[in-house]
């Protein structure tokens, strides 16, 4: 070819190319395929997940240090790794509290240097674990499984990265952070009891608030759901063999309230992964000769965390004691010797979880005056009278409906729904449903599974028997939510019960095929309401710009909302609002105190007496400005009955 026609050639390409960008772009100037709100919405939700991801991929790099010597499989490594390494992240959060420098550039400095250090150990660990096969789904049985869990936590994702409008999350969970970046630093300026519980997950939703805002304190927490349901699959492919893992995670989920709390700024899915890995670990401890002291101070280290997580984990420590004495029963009986032996070996993980467990204790003491604040020793904000009203012992089932406590498994099943009184919690019928049937394929069982789940058992009994006990005791912890750190576990018992189930004779009737059925019948009807629930709620909306932030909050929180941000608007930076019978704060711009147990006039009169000049005289006193009432908490604790 020519030079001339070779210039020829290149004139006509580039003005080909000039034609068709021209044509594109004229045309998407008067048909736009999305908005620039549109585009902003999609950031915000893309930063969120991004800095959840950024925390999770930190605390991942620094547990794989930990973790470097144990024998573990690769996916097994990266899953036990990663909640390690945020525990690690999060005492660091709070060490920068301490001195001031909870700041933005600093977590981000922390965040690039970290993540850049632990790079190559990450990457190599992720390649080992997609390439490992033993965890993959095998048959259609298993694909279905895998996919029912895909399916439900991208729903979860969904609302995870929607602005927050979840109760707890409010009121603390994201409160507290929100205060310490404030400030640069942790405390307690408020009359908020909440700020003195175990805060492992609210510093890690300070470090992602630090690095891109309040879209990725929630994403933290359904990373920690995706932890658990791969600590499920692995377990089981490790001790249960079969479709036992991926029925076990399918089961988890099928209870939908933990799919809920999967998509909100909460703990609960954090306390269950660190519980089941607690138990996890222990097991292999007893299985081994050679490292058994490093398994031993791994699970005592879980605990610690899940203690870091919420008070309720303490029912941890005596689960783990009682499961050490089976297996040494179960070895050779239980005589001096193994019971000093089984004792050495709890004070070993007791002290290991007291260890990891003690900065928050000290944090405490130092800002409160009571290391476990509120409870047991007073503090600011508290008195006798408080701890009564907060605890209401006498209230529980024990005093009212005694019975009612052989039936709580029924009725925390069947009755039980999210968000309406007595248990408040969805959690589905399939635990409930197959539990017994485990009595019926125990004896076929191989030896070394029956051993596993006798552990099992009485780890899940022990936490039961504390759920149980406090349900007895109070009418506040009737809630099938506390129980969920059992859940884990429970699910791998109760799908090893299903998959026993197979090794029956098939006739007169398939239990195994019946089993297998009723399980894909019900997890088909959860994702069915899933679906139609997403659908009527409308998440969608905020995350692709359809629906603005603020259209989205006042939606969801209706009047809370509308009220707040009068508050925002209308009132001055400089004042000072007391909430009367409302405990949700965050979306307030001013300084607003929230009454966290909804008794502030209550514990006012008890102080001041019955009488609104000395009331309103110790509230000015106190730089008070404005109250504000919320008629609809005030109407909820008369007609219980606490006023």
């Amino acid at each position: 070819m020519s030079d001339r026609r070779k210039r020829t050639w290149v004139l006509a390409t580039i003005a080909v190319m000039l034609w068709i960008a021209l044509v594109v772009a004229a045309y998407h100037v008067t048909h736009k395929p999305f908005t620039v709100s549109q585009l902003v919405a999609l950031g915000r939700a893309a930063a969120g997940l991004t800095g959840a991801g950024m925390v999770v991929v930190l605390g991942t790099g620094v547990g794989l240090l930990f973790l470097r010597r144990l024998d573990l499989k690769p996916l097994e490594r990266v899953v036990w790794a990663a909640p390690l390494g945020l525990g690690v992240v999060s005492l660091v959060g709070l060490g920068l509290g301490a001195v001031g420098l909870l700041q933005p550039w600093m977590l981000w400095s922390l965040t690039v240097v970290g993540s850049a250090a632990a790079c190559r150990r990450l990457l190599r660990a992720l390649r080992a674990a997609w390439t490992d096969r033993t965890w993959r789904p095998q048959g259609r049985f298993e694909l279905f499984l895998a996919g029912y869990c895909g399916i439900t936590l991208v729903i979860a994702l969904a609302w995870a990265l929607t602005p927050p409008t979840a109760w707890d999350g409010l009121v603390y969970h994201l409160t507290g952070p929100k205060l310490y970046l404030a400030t640069g630093g942790i405390s307690h300026p408020l009359d908020l009891p909440y700020l003195g519980f175990p805060q492992l997950m609210e510093m890690l939703c300070t470090w992602g608030m630090g690095l891109v805002g309040e879209r990725s304190a929630a994403p933290v927490h359904w990373l920690y759901g995706v932890l658990a349901l791969l600590s499920l699959v692995t377990a089981g492919r490790r001790w249960l063999g079969t479709a036992a893992g991926w029925l076990a995670a399918a089961l988890l989920f099928s209870a939908r309230s933990i799919l809920l709390v999967a998509g909100w700024p909460y703990v609960d899915l954090a306390l269950l992964l660190y519980a089941t890995l607690a138990f996890l670990t222990l097991a292999r401890a007893l299985e081994e000769d050679v490292q058994s002291h490093r398994w031993l101070a791994l699970s005592g280290a879980y605990a610690g965390l899940a203690l870091s997580t919420k008070y309720t984990a303490l029912a941890l420590l005596p689960a783990l004691g009682l499961v050490l004495l089976v297996f040494q029963a179960s070895d050779s009986g239980l005589g001096t010797r193994n019971l000093q032996l089984a004792a050495r070996e709890w004070l070993l993980v007791g002290g290991v979880a007291l260890f990891v467990w003690s900065p928050w204790l000290i944090k405490n003491f130092l800002l409160t005056g009571n290391p476990t604040y509120p409870f047991f020793f007073g503090g600011v904000y508290w008195d006798d009278w408080r701890a009564w009203w907060y605890d209401r012992p006498g209230t529980g089932l024990l005093y009212t409906a005694p019975w009612k406590l052989l039936t709580a498994p029924w009725d925390s099943t069947v009755w039980g729904r999210e968000g309406l009184a007595g248990y408040s919690a969805t959690v589905g019928p399939l635990f409930l449903m197959f539990l017994p049937f485990l009595l019926l394929v125990w004896r076929r069982l191989p030896t070394t599974q029956r051993r596993w789940l006798r552990a099992a058992l009485v780890f899940c009994g022990v936490l039961y028997g504390f759920w149980l006990w406090g349900v007895a005791r109070t009418a506040l912890l009737m809630q099938t939510r506390l129980l969920f750190p059992a859940f884990g576990l429970l699910a791998l018992i109760v799908s090893t019960a299903v998959e026993g189930l197979r090794s029956l004779p098939p006739r007169p009737l398939d239990l195994g095929w019946l089993a297998r059925t009723v399980v894909l019948v019900v997890l088909g009807l959860t994702l069915v309401a899933t679906f139609l629930s997403t659908a009527q709620a409308r998440p969608l909306g905020v995350l692709l710009g359809h629906e603005s932030r603020g259209e989205f909050l006042a939606r969801r929180l209706g009047w809370h909302y509308t009220a707040l941000e009068y508050i925002n608007q209308e009132l001055s930076s400089d004042a000072v609002v007391l909430f009367l019978w409302e405990p949700r704060s965050y979306h307030c711009a001013v300084d607003c105190r929230p009454d966290a147990l909804l008794d502030r006039f209550l514990h006012a009169t008890r102080l001041y007496g019955p009488h609104a000049d000395a009331i309103a005289a110790s509230w000015r006193a106190k730089g008070v400005t404005h109250v504000l009432f919320c008629q609809q908490g005030f109407e909820m604790i008369r007609k219980a009955g606490f006023d």
